[in-house]
């Protein structure tokens, strides 16, 4: 295994040249399942720049090519404790990064040696690895073994509501409960016998960037909570990464609902692996008699079956209309932990 450090941007910098370096002539940059926009570098080093000057970097690499194993291991150190590179407040998920069809019979092994290493820094007293799903690697090995050196727990965080899409949009509304399928024609037929109507989405590099603040406008005034959450620190990290990810194989995606020529709803997701991720969205609350958040979202999720995409992941939050809209939760945890 090797490890690299810094303690300020310029060496993450360096730190992400060298991963680039032994990605470019490895398999490991190809073997990486990146699963989410959170997993790639250029979003850890994106929230870094933004947000990571109190912390030390501490990137951990396990490689064993004959078997295609490999984790990468992107941290953040800061007053004896170690944590994943990123913020709860920004990450939906957080997670190590595995290779493709890790060996299972050694995956709970290399991540021990990962926690090994951790407690080899002489420096840390505690660990918490926040945002880490169900689903992960990283809650597996926490929720069924005993670790020899570090006491634990795993505590709920939060829930991420997903739906599975059908290959139709006639099927989609065929799986809601009753009422909530009635509730969604009623108000999509309400709305365009309203107005005129018109749902598009942006992909573009040139089209995302020039109607970003749009997207920005909208989601502050939906509600107080995200006006608050969109500082001017977070305002200027959302405009980077998406100014930095929209190379990425086309997965950042920009939608609007207009009613009568006039932008009412937006959201902004990222679609990766069969996935739409929805990142953030917001609503001018002068339309709200229109439904036209919840519309917007129901009109999403159509252009996803439609474009053949398998999973709708609302992301962090259990905002009632996600269910109204078919999402069924998926788990999120907290693991914290202390040397014994």
């Amino acid at each position: 295994m090797t490890s690299s450090k810094s303690s300020n941007f310029d060496g993450f910098s360096n730190i992400k040249l060298v991963n680039n370096l032994i990605f470019d002539n490895s398999n490991t940059r190809k073997n990486i399942n990146y699963t989410n926009p959170f997993d790639y570098f250029d979003t850890k080093n994106i929230w870094y720049k933004h947000f990571g000057q109190e912390y030390e970097v501490c990137m951990f690499l396990l490689s064993d090519d004959k078997k295609n194993n490999n984790i990468i291991a992107p941290m953040k150190i800061k007053d004896n404790e170690i944590s994943l590179l990123g913020s709860k407040s920004l990450f939906d998920y957080q997670d190590l990064l595995y290779s493709f069809d890790y060996d299972e019979k050694n995956l709970s092994n290399d991540i021990k040696k990962i926690l090994y290493e951790i407690y080899n820094l002489k420096n840390i007293d505690n660990f918490m690895f926040e945002s880490v799903s169900e689903l992960s690697p990283l809650y597996n090995y926490f929720n069924e073994n005993d670790d020899e050196l570090w006491d634990y727990e795993v505590v709920f965080e939060d829930v991420c509501p997903k739906v599975s899409l059908p290959n139709s949009w006639e099927s989609y509304l065929v799986n809601l409960k009753k009422k909530y399928r009635h509730e969604l024609k009623r108000k999509i037929k309400r709305i365009h016998t309203s107005g005129t109507v018109n749902h598009y989405e942006l992909s573009k590099k040139s089209e995302i960037m020039e109607n970003l603040d749009y997207f920005i406008q909208l989601m502050k005034s939906s509600s107080v909570d995200k006006s608050k959450f969109m500082t001017q620190d977070n305002q200027a990290f959302f405009i980077d990464l998406i100014d930095n990810l929209k190379e990425k194989d086309n997965i950042v995606r920009l939608t609007f609902l207009e009613f009568d020529n006039t932008k009412v709803a937006s959201s902004l997701s990222f679609v990766m692996n069969n996935t739409r991720y929805l990142y953030n969205s917001g609503y001018d609350p002068k339309f709200s008699d229109l439904s036209v958040g919840l519309i917007n979202h129901a009109y999403a999720i159509k252009l996803s079956i439609k474009q053949n995409i398998k999973f709708f992941d609302f992301m962090r939050g259990n905002e009632r209309y996600k269910y109204h809209l078919g999402s069924v939760d998926s788990k999120l945890y907290t693991i914290n932990g202390k040397r014994k």
